[in-house]
């Protein structure tokens, strides 16, 4: 389930009227304890050792070992946790994710009460004894401290939604407050009076479970904060955040029009911008240190002994993305006190008019068929650069969440054929097998008890789900530890997030007429979000990975690069890049405006430097769509593609006709837009627009000796010994494996 679109429903439908809960009433703090039920399941847990857990990196990928044995990292987690870890026990899931809350323990200054907390978890274990946890702690400030430190407060740049003020409390079976995830009303991310408080609750609470019976089934902690629980900065679509800590920090904070509005159309020029390029680097460097912050403090309680992991580093469908995004990720992802990184997978809606957004297709402005998120067939891809998370050593954790028969409303994020029972199985089974597959791990999270919703039960509860389930995680425990996970993919999708500290910002796009996800921008939406339906349909494997994570030997291992945002390097990662590429016969396709942003200014040279080829600057604003026009192996193709807003700048090639092979041009000016030629060793393509089309991508990766697994556009998923393949249409199809798989 997309958490902003609930909890968002949730803040309008309460205002800031406290009302009682869905189930019957357990507020934290008002909970009379049972200190006999406390003490019998305690009592249990007196003679086992503390748990141990670890994230190792073997036989090609990142694996979770709990008390010295590798576990398949399949968990559960709910709304409504005490309510279904029977059903998540009956399909094969033996560690739970429950979501706590630290602020409801948090009654005074230096003051904590955890006994809450034991309850709680004597529930869970009473429910199912050999139960083990990897516990949520939301890291959120009480409304007496919010109350005593109004200095120390998230200040907005735009008018907040009253909706989302002062809330009032909707707690769930383990007290935490769902409003907490979008309230505005929320410590700054820069206040240290916050930071050093928040984390002596922290340290308290870990000691506390540390001398607990509890530490023999904790296997590790998820630290969440911030908008949705994410990370994602409080009140983003606000534009956070004017508070005195963070003017100190990353300060002097722009003016909301200076971060609103860019000098270059869809580019910000950084001899004009440079201090609202400033701010937001410091913006996001100070997010990533806060969670660091936190994840030390985690480590160093329990010894080091149990894993520590966090949601972040989205790229994809990451809303609000110069406010909420995580654009300074290397600290995090080269941190030994992260092991794991979570998120949940796409949820891109749908924009074909006439359809519902929920069905999760999407087309851009020339009707061309992008491919489906969610649903039946649909890619369901992930948020994060995998293959980045690979190499940095640090298991992923895929949110599996899709909402299901048993839920009547078709507002979620089930997708297209969510409400049928084969339909739901078809997705269990897609987002199961992308786990299996690819190496990580996932958690189940249903949120059947959230008021919004009509389900009233787990979405998972049910016998056909609970095979389903059970099936995938009888086979993961039989064969994970068995499986080489390491990428066997020619094609490598490469991102520079830091790009979006110089790009137009999301608010131009308002009212988001088209797009799949609203309150995001052009490059995020329509190169990065709609871009990867069609990369995911290629038909052979892909590696998402960031520029910085690119290593000498890739050059030579893969065969097609596709660049659809590095638009803002330095000269010297200009430099890198182009001796990387110099020689290894790759097809390089890049998007838009290479290297075009410099930390000096825009520079047309470093980007016909770095790619080869000559262009000019076309200040016009027209439509980003560009008319196909040319033979491939004699069959004409005269497809048009991209995006019929009008935007500037734009870029035509200006080679000589004979040493360029024309693609495309703009639709609305003689100019070339998409073309190739042979430069420094290797085929660059340059296109100045996107998303493009699979079809068009296939003749790409065929072009370039990838080996296309299947004569279909299908989505391909696979490791050393493993694969998968999600078929995005009907009828037959050939599928031929380049080398035996394990058996």
């Amino acid at each position: 389930m997309n958490r902003r679109d609930a909890v968002k429903a949730l803040g309008l439908a309460l205002g800031t009227v406290a009302v009682p809960v869905f189930r019957p009433r357990y507020e934290y703090l008002g909970l009379p304890i049972n200190e006999q039920e406390i003490l019998k399941e305690f009592d249990r847990l007196r003679g086992e050792a503390k748990a141990t857990s670890a994230v190792r990196f073997e036989r090609g990928g990142p694996r979770l070992f709990v008390n010295g044995k590798e576990e398949y990292p399949l968990l559960a987690g709910s709304s409504g946790l005490i309510d279904t870890i029977k059903s998540f026990h009956a399909s094969g899931i033996r560690y739970y994710h429950p979501l706590i809350s630290l602020e409801n323990g948090w009654l005074a200054p230096g003051e904590y009460d955890w006994k809450p907390v034991d309850q709680y978890f004597a529930r869970l274990l009473s429910a199912q004894p050999d139960a083990y946890f990897l516990p949520r702690l939301h890291l959120y400030a009480p409304m007496w401290w919010k109350d005593a430190h109004p200095k120390e407060l998230t200040e907005y740049g735009l008018p907040v939604d009253k909706t989302q003020f002062k809330m009032g409390r909707v707690a769930i079976d383990s007290g935490f407050d769902w409003n907490s995830v979008l309230e505005t009303y929320a410590a700054s991310l820069a206040s240290d009076i916050w930071k050093t408080e928040m984390g002596n609750t922290l340290r308290d609470f870990l000691l506390h479970m540390e001398q607990s019976p509890l530490r023999s089934r904790i296997i590790g902690y998820h630290l969440s904060g911030a908008m949705t629980a994410e990370w994602h900065h409080t009140g983003s679509r606000y534009l956070p955040d004017y508070s005195e800590p963070m003017q100190r920090k990353a300060g002097p904070v722009p003016g909301a029009e200076e971060r609103m509005h860019t000098t270059n159309g869809l580019l910000r020029d950084p001899v004009r911008e440079q201090a609202v390029i400033d701010f937001y680097r410091k913006f996001h460097q100070n997010t990533t240190d806060v969670v660091l912050y936190f994840a030390g403090m985690t480590k160093e309680a329990t010894q080091r002994q149990i894993v520590t992991g966090t949601f972040f580093a989205y790229v994809m469908e990451n809303v609000c993305i110069q406010e909420a995004g995580y654009l300074a990720p290397e600290k995090l992802l080269e941190s030994k006190d992260i092991d794991y990184i979570a998120s949940p997978y796409t949820y891109e809606h749908g924009n074909i008019p006439g359809k519902a957004r929920w069905e999760s297709d999407l087309v851009d402005d020339a009707g061309n068929w992008l491919g489906r998120a969610r649903g039946v067939g649909g890619d369901g891809g992930y948020r994060v650069l995998l293959e980045s998370v690979r190499r940095c050593k640090k298991l992923y954790i895929a949110e599996i969440d899709p909402s299901t028969y048993l839920e009547p409303e078709k507002t979620t994020e089930g997708g297209s054929g969510f409400d049928t029972v084969d339909g739901t199985l078809h997705i269990l089974r897609r987002d199961l097998t992308q786990v299996f597959t690819q190496g990580n791990g996932g958690w189940l999270f249903e949120f059947g008890h959230v008021p919004t919703f009509k389900a009233k039960k787990g979405w998972y509860d049910d016998k056909p789900m609970i095979d389903e389930i059970r099936t995938w995680a009888d086979l993961g425990h039989k064969s994970r530890a068995r499986l080489d996970t390491r990428s066997i993919a020619d094609i490598a999708a490469v991102y520079d997030v830091k790009s979006f500290l110089a790009t137009q910002h999301w608010k131009a796009e308002e009212p988001w007429k088209g797009f799949g996800i609203a309150i995001t921008d052009f490059f995020n939406h329509w190169l990065v979000n709609s871009q990867a339906r069609t990369i995911h349909r290629i038909g052979a494997p892909v590696d998402f990975l960031y520029r910085f994570d690119l290593k000498k030997e890739d050059a030579k291992r893969y065969k097609l690069f596709l660049m659809p945002n590095l638009f803002y390097l330095t000269g010297e990662e200009a430099k890198q890049l182009r001796s990387f590429l110099k020689g290894s016969k790759a097809t390089v396709v890049w998007y838009y405006a290479p290297g075009y942003i410099t930390p000096g200014g825009l520079n047309l040279r470093q980007m016909q430097d770095l790619t080869g080829f000559s262009f000019k600057r076309i200040d016009q604003p027209g439509p980003m769509m560009i008319q196909c026009d040319f033979l491939h192996e004699g069959t004409p193709i005269n497809q048009k593609f991209g995006v019929a807003k009008e935007h500037f700048p734009r870029f035509g090639v200006t080679d000589p006709e004979a040493a360029v092979h024309t693609f495309g041009r703009w639709t609305d000016v003689d100019e070339v837009a998409f073309a190739s030629k042979q430069y420094d060793g290797y085929e660059s393509v340059y296109v100045g627009t996107g998303p493009v089309p699979v079809e068009l991508l296939r003749l790409l990766a065929a072009g370039a000796g990838v080996r296309l697994w299947s004569t279909k556009p299908d989505c391909i998923r696979a490791t050393r010994d493993t694969a998968s393949i999600i078929a995005s249409s009907d009828g037959e199809r050939q599928v031929r494996f380049p080398q035996p798989l394990a058996p």
